[in-house]
């Protein structure tokens, strides 16, 4: 019986340093690798806007919660959970692993601002909007 497993345990063994240096003698490929462009997670109804207008938010992401999305240009409607000086969206509909979101366009200098999201327990998708006078 011993000699049984000795044998068994040299196979495993030879199994494992012949998988482990295959790869290495393999030849490298020149060919560039063609990823799939990937869907963008976070996505918004207008790149521009002004003060007072309705920007609503989609927001993909899978299986894990969404905290919340923020930016400095959404109106401050309450406190921030990390207490950044920044306005929260509204979560209205949270299916599938899709959130959609509303945010009021806060009275801000016109410029570029950041979306900030948190999904689960970390950070999410972030994207930019355009405030314009």
């Amino acid at each position: 019986m011993r000699t049984f497993k000795t044998l068994l345990a040299a196979g495993l063994l030879t199994g494992l340093a012949l998988t482990t240096t295959v790869p290495a003698m393999a030849a490298p490929s020149s060919a560039p690798v063609a990823a799939a462009p990937a869907e963008p997670l976070l996505t918004a109804d207008k790149a521009q806007v002004r003060a007072g207008n309705t920007l609503v938010l989609r927001l993909e992401h899978g299986s894990e919660g969404v905290n919340w999305i923020s930016s400095a240009a959404f109106v401050r409607n309450g406190d921030h959970p990390f207490g950044a000086d920044e306005g929260l969206a509204q979560v209205v509909n949270d299916r599938d692993g899709q959130a959609e979101a509303v945010a009021t366009i806060a009275d801000v200098p016109p410029g570029d601002y950041d979306v900030h999201t948190r999904i689960g327990g970390g950070a999410g998708p972030t994207m930019k909007i355009t405030v314009t006078k």
